[in-house]
């Protein structure tokens, strides 16, 4: 934070009445008396996640309080991924999703017994790092910083730890809010909730609030990397006659924009204007997957082929021929800007389909 506020929890950043905060003068915490922490005792477990920059600068709010108090919701486990990181693994009806707390990054949803998020042939499951694959949150620029390319790709959230804040039957909620690291690659007050909810479908739900006194602009995406087992037989349909700019080095030279999308050569095209409903075939697999967004206007696919492939980290020579990304997202001219004390949401469902 940029300085000690009492109506942020220190975990997850959202909304706290609690008036504990240090005088400045006298160093002594404020009267706290009325307010409801003063019958709770918070575990030291619980306190341990407090970022030692905001110890004694306000309560723990009651949502994480009590989540702490419980244990994990039906359906819900809390697991390590691959690379041994803390994880969240969703269960309902013999699906299943795993969600790293690295990032909130979503690494695989089983439907049907059948994995439907690609992940890359060299994956590396290490701190402050995404894997290439699954679900990264891009946030709070997409692509590169438009100023200084120093600055990570895609933003810092991929890269951060997340907190677990509540479950509930088959869901997780994760958190993520400003400190001193994000301040200084982005100098705005934040904070970020991941919900993941598996039923019949998958369901994601970005949420971001802006507790500043002053509007703040970003761009947002959900990254998702789809296995599609032969990308060159695969396509998209629901894009046709949108608009789009194609930011591929060497893109395919023309193609039917009236068409359903097919993959050709190298593709980075961004849809501005996104519908609410597209459609991934994956005749290889035998399967389509359907993406039903809510205030998501932009939608970017992406394939690198053969030759930037080559240039990627977690990449071996061949696996640009079994994945396609289609991204839920607002970026470019469609970037958010949220005013003082607002909230944003948007939402992916995800319905796998067999053919």
């Amino acid at each position: 934070m940029s300085e000690a506020r009492s109506d942020r929890c220190p975990i997850c950043g959202g909304d706290n009445s609690c008036t504990v905060i240090t005088d400045e003068v006298s160093g002594e915490p404020e009267s706290c008396a009325d307010c409801w922490c003063q019958s709770r005792s918070f575990s030291a477990t619980l306190l341990e996640r407090v970022p030692d920059e905001l110890r004694d600068a306000a309560c723990i709010c009651r949502r994480c309080s009590n989540a702490a108090d419980r244990e994990a919701a039906e359906g819900v486990t809390f697991t390590v991924d691959p690379g041994g990181r803390p994880a969240v693994r969703l269960q309902h009806e013999g699906d299943d999703a795993l969600i790293a707390l690295a990032g909130a990054q979503l690494l695989s949803w089983r439907s049907a017994d059948e994995e439907i998020f690609w992940t890359s042939g060299a994956p590396e499951y290490v701190d402050r790092q995404p894997v290439r694959g699954g679900v990264p949150v891009v946030f709070p620029w997409f692509g590169d910083h438009p100023d200084d390319r120093d600055k990570p790709a895609h933003g810092f959230a991929r890269s951060c730890d997340w907190q677990v804040v509540s479950t509930a039957p088959s869901a997780v909620t994760l958190a993520l809010r400003d400190d001193p690291a994000t301040l200084a690659a982005w100098p705005h007050e934040f904070s970020l909730e991941l919900h993941v909810a598996l039923s019949e479908a998958l369901h994601i739900r970005l949420t971001t609030h802006n507790p500043a006194e002053h509007a703040v602009t970003f761009e947002q995406a959900l990254h998702t990397y789809f296995d599609v087992g032969d990308v060159r037989a695969a396509s998209i349909s629901g894009l046709e006659g949108v608009p789009v700019t194609e930011h591929a080095s060497r893109p395919e030279r023309a193609w039917d924009r009236y068409a359903p999308l097919r993959f050709r050569s190298e593709t980075d095209r961004v849809f501005q204007g996104a519908p609410a409903e597209i459609a991934l075939q994956a005749p290889a697999l035998r399967r389509e997957v359907r993406l039903e967004t809510q205030d998501a206007a932009s939608a970017i696919v992406w394939n690198p082929w053969p030759e930037k492939a080559a240039r990627l980290s977690q990449m071996n020579a061949d696996d640009w021929q079994s994945f396609c990304c289609v991204e839920t997202a607002n970026c470019k001219e469609n970037a958010v800007t949220l005013e003082a004390g607002a909230r944003h949401q948007m939402t992916l469902t995800l319905r796998r389909a067999q053919r």
